[in-house]
């Protein structure tokens, strides 16, 4: 192992440690064995998305604030065809001191993984999950989720579609599939047997990177596919927006193996993807893909931090120029684009201005986006300085830098404050 790639494994290892009854069929003689059924979806899913499939309470201690239950619901993929995902819900053991009913934010957690075991829910008893051999799994958005629970509000968190539940790769950055898991959520936590979240409650998306584009493809979806939620805010941080950016932006990246995510997710959705998957990338390039589908994040940056996907394709050019001479592919990159639809919902969108992993400028097009269609959008820039070209701390750091802020937002929303947006300015600032 590179010293470089050991030092940004340990150094997001050692960051998310810093962060930090049973109303199913399935039965089974131990707790490895109930918690693996449990993932498993039956044969038929329900057509009706955010129908709560099956639900199972497990013990988290003190890792988290709130009596949690592990989830299994309907959703929709973005081919339309049911799909089941788990994920888990909890319900806070602070007092919601706000008006009406409990809230509750659904979590879109940051990249954790493609692997089944990465899944959040899987996860949360511990900030770190050992439990494949060769895989080392970390949870590290359990303080983010905390600091929500502390203030009475429940969260939900969604594993996304194909994440945890065998038979399918995770559609990792799929612009339907993540919203459609995020809103489908939301849906059903009312449903939870001993939640006290209600139909009418008042709903959030919230989340950073992936979850950052989870949070924004929800809330600019919400008023079409889910208009029986009452969406009252969306945080969106550090949001990759537009792929055909972000793709240059994590190439050569410590985190550049999560280009392998992506490809296998849309691989199993378009056939054009799966082609070029096929055509255009070389043996060192399918062994990644091959690799790359059962690893968390920290086995990625291991493998492959910091690698030029011009070594994974059969002409040796970054997979980004080969992808854009295929009209297919780029047709499906850029419907995956967030700021085509106008959210209903007062959104806040943070970006760290030095960050170039998901780069900065592609972030704030997205608030730029909204505020052209009339959107009530806060945009915040997080200053800091770049510490070295791509880093992962030039991503990270503003995630840190904004979380508490970004709460307290939420949870004003949720409280029945307005927001004032700051569209008329947004321009002008970094």
């Amino acid at each position: 192992m590179r010293p470089s790639r050991f030092t940004a494994a340990l150094g997001l290892a050692c960051a998310a440690s810093l962060g930090l009854g049973v109303t199913t069929t399935a039965t089974a003689s131990s707790a490895s064995a109930a918690t693996g059924d449990f993932y498993t979806p039956p044969a038929a899913v329900p057509a009706q998305p955010g129908t709560l499939m099956k639900s199972e309470k497990f013990f988290t201690g003190l890792n988290m604030w709130g009596n949690t239950t592990r989830i299994m619901y309907s959703s929709k993929d973005d081919n339309g065809q049911p799909t089941a995902v788990t994920g888990a819900y909890i319900e806070p053991w602070a007092a919601w001191k706000g008006p009406g009913p409990r809230p509750v934010v659904v979590y879109g957690v940051g990249t954790i993984g493609q692997g089944d075991q990465c899944a959040p829910s899987r996860m949360m008893a511990s900030s770190i999950n050992l439990s494949t051999p060769g895989s080392l799994g970390v949870n590290y958005e359990t303080q983010g989720m905390n600091n929500l629970l502390a203030k009475g509000v429940a969260v939900v968190v969604t594993d996304y579609i194909g994440l945890g539940t065998p038979g399918r790769p995770h559609t990792y950055m799929n612009r339907d599939d993540q919203a459609h898991a995020i809103l489908d959520a939301a849906r059903v936590a009312s449903k939870v047997p001993g939640a006290t979240v209600k139909a009418n409650s008042k709903v959030a998306t919230y989340g950073y990177s992936q979850g950052g584009g989870a949070s924004a493809a929800a809330v600019e979806a919400a008023p079409t596919y889910a208009p029986d939620l009452d969406v009252a805010a969306a945080y969106v941080g550090a949001p990759p927006a537009d792929l055909q950016k972000v793709l240059a932006g994590v190439d050569g990246s410590p985190i550049a193996g999560v280009i392998g995510y992506f490809i296998n997710g849309a691989a199993s959705s378009s056939a054009a993807v799966k082609a070029f998957a096929d055509e255009s990338v070389n043996a060192t390039g399918k062994t990644m893909l091959s690799r790359t589908s059962g690893q968390c994040t920290v086995d990625t940056v291991v493998s492959y931090g910091y690698r030029k996907t011009s070594d994974f394709t059969a002409t040796g050019e970054p997979i980004a120029a080969v992808m854009a001479r295929n009209e297919e592919v780029t047709g499906f990159v850029r419907a995956q684009r967030t700021g085509t639809m106008k959210p209903t919902a007062a959104v806040r969108v943070a970006t760290g201005v030095a960050d170039d992993v998901v780069p900065h400028a592609q972030s704030k097009q997205l608030a730029l986006d909204w505020c052209g269609k009339g959107a009530n959008v806060t945009y915040a820039p997080i200053p800091g300085l770049a510490l070295g070209p791509k880093s992962l701390l030039n991503h990270a750091n503003p995630m840190l830098a904004d979380q508490l802020t970004a709460r307290d937002w939420v949870v004003q929303r949720l409280s029945g404050a307005s927001a004032t947006g700051n569209c008329s300015t947004a321009a002008g600032l970094k």
